[in-house]
């Protein structure tokens, strides 16, 4: 069950479920309440007023991010894994397809005035080198901890909040998305996936077991949370 509710001409959804306690969520300037079933609407509204400066704050900073962010349908290069690759593009009537080449990532279009075109070449190829990547990596990993019996599947997904999970059942995910980050960072990414193979929560025994497969990992962890919002192939 849902509602609307109102904060400073902001339209805010209000979702009710079986949660246990009231929370509020900002997510590229869309807001949400998250509250238990049968919480008294007023309640809620109070709730929201008290989160008054926080909101300003969170808002605000999603807008600075957001100038951030770079339109790669006009870019003359993208960022793979530590690398900025040159983008070549090169006017086709009969085929849309990217190649990697030694001069960089060769685009071949039949219309580059159409973003979303661009866009999808650009997703299949990070896609394409992140189930090579990530595959290869999360293996090799995996086998270094002596977790490799426990590791049942590997699988990508373009996700809003999150860069990667681990299910009890040994399902790794990642987001694809990941691939435009430095190669390090990447390798703390899979190490963290991998651990969760070992301890499925973020314990003091986990980051132990993070540090053991990538030492660097505090400095990683942190230029992810500073920029991952950077890693994104969203239209502006």
């Amino acid at each position: 069950m849902t509602e609307t509710l109102r904060w400073r001409d902001h339209p805010i959804k209000l979702t009710f479920s079986r949660r246990k306690s009231i929370a509020i969520h900002v997510h590229e300037g869309a807001i949400e309440i998250r509250a238990p079933k049968h919480t008294d609407v007023a309640y809620a509204k109070a709730f929201l007023q008290s989160k008054d400066a926080w909101l300003r704050k969170t808002l605000h900073a999603q807008q600075q991010r957001q100038k951030d962010r770079i339109d790669y349908s006009r870019a003359n290069t993208i960022p793979f894994m530590g690398i900025n690759v040159r983008l070549i593009r090169q006017q086709s009537e009969r085929t849309n397809q990217w190649q990697l080449t030694q001069d960089g990532l060769l685009l071949t279009s039949s219309d580059f005035e159409d973003a979303n075109l661009t866009f999808t070449l650009l997703s299949d190829f990070y896609q394409k080198q992140a189930r090579f990547w990530l595959t290869k990596k999360t293996l090799e990993i995996a086998k270094q901890a002596q977790l490799e019996h426990k590791l049942t599947d590997i699988r990508l997904r373009k996700t809003k909040t999150k860069w990667g999970h681990c299910t009890a059942q040994g399902r790794i995910q990642y987001n694809w998305l990941i691939m435009m980050a430095p190669e390090s960072v990447i390798d703390y990414l899979v190490c963290h996936e991998v651990s969760h193979l070992a301890v499925l929560n973020h314990s003091a025994a986990f980051w132990q077991q993070v540090e053991v497969l990538h030492s660097n990992y505090r400095a990683d962890k942190l230029w992810l949370a500073d920029n991952g919002h950077l890693l994104t192939l969203d239209s502006l």
